[in-house]
């Protein structure tokens, strides 16, 4: 008898060791299926994020588009007769030179809504071997008067070892304008007579081959809780603001394989900007298609 409780023992707690290494396997399983739901609920929740922002997107594309094809009609009109007055005009006129003027300020704003106007109805991409110093160089100089009237102290400190990439300077140039122009309207908060600075860097990062471009201010900088939704469509700042042209950069720089980012206390605002540089393979695909 004593042999058949041992034997019974035995069965019983090899028992209880097989219900406990099912119970660990169990919920070993429970486990790695309760990691894979909660990535299907992140991958959910990142699809419904990418839908949201394409559906206002495309009401921002929509509204923007009318908006600024009812301000392109009267300054069309504007320019046209500018340049008829110009060329009416005695070039000795004492008011020949502001004619001048005017005719290439509104000339350059019916180009620039032109431009806009390609960006808002997502003019596809040309990319070709671009300088991203020359790009920025253009960018400062349409906004110069701008600078001056002012008075923004600007400085250029850029890399000349910095290699091309392969992008459209178009776009590129209206992210950089975009960002001069946010800059500027930071730093015109700032009280009366105190100093107000913009300072525009490039440098190539070997490691990565790659361009950084900084946008740096010392203007009153950007709370911190709007910092993460500083590129969300809609969202602005100011109270004027349409909250369109930053999402606008982050869009124009994610199509070129990049990243814009930005950090900001009360000493002032940088927003950077880095660009894969151009591949040997990339270039050569070029010359291939050019000299085709």
């Amino acid at each position: 008898m004593h042999a058949i409780f041992i034997a019974i023992d035995f069965i019983l707690l090899a028992v209880l060791a097989w219900f406990f290494i099912q119970n660990i396997r169990l919920n070993h399983a429970l486990k790695e299926k309760n990691l894979q739901l909660e990535a299907k609920i992140r991958e959910l929740k990142m699809a419904q994020v990418k839908l949201m922002d394409s559906g206002k997107k495309g009401a921002v594309a929509a509204l923007s588009a009318g908006l600024l094809h009812q301000i392109s009609q009267p300054i069309t009109a504007i320019h046209g007769f500018v340049r008829f007055m110009k060329k009416e005009m005695d070039n000795n006129s004492p008011f020949y030179k502001p004619v001048c003027v005017m005719d290439e300020q509104s000339f350059y704003i019916k180009d620039m809504l032109a431009n806009l106007m390609e960006l808002i109805r997502h003019r596809t991409i040309q990319k070709t071997e671009t300088s991203i110093n020359t790009v920025i160089y253009k960018s400062m100089n349409l906004l110069l008067d701008e600078l001056r009237i002012r008075r923004i102290g600007w400085d250029m400190k850029l890399d000349d070892s910095l290699p091309v990439i392969y992008g459209d300077a178009l776009h590129l140039q209206q992210v950089f304008m975009n960002l001069v122009v946010n800059a500027m309207e930071a730093l015109s908060e700032m009280p009366h007579g105190s100093p107000r600075t913009l300072l525009v860097t490039s440098r190539y990062d070997s490691d990565k081959h790659q361009a950084i471009i900084t946008f740096k201010d010392n203007g009153p900088g950007i709370a911190h809780d709007h910092q993460a939704k500083i590129f969300d469509p809609f969202f602005s700042t100011k109270p004027q603001g349409s909250g369109i042209g930053l999402a606008l950069c982050h869009d124009l720089v994610n199509e070129h394989g990049g990243n814009i980012s930005v950090q900001s206390n009360e000493e002032g605002t940088i927003f950077t900007i880095k660009l894969p540089c151009a591949r040997l393979d990339q270039l050569q695909q070029e010359v291939g298609r050019e000299a085709a």
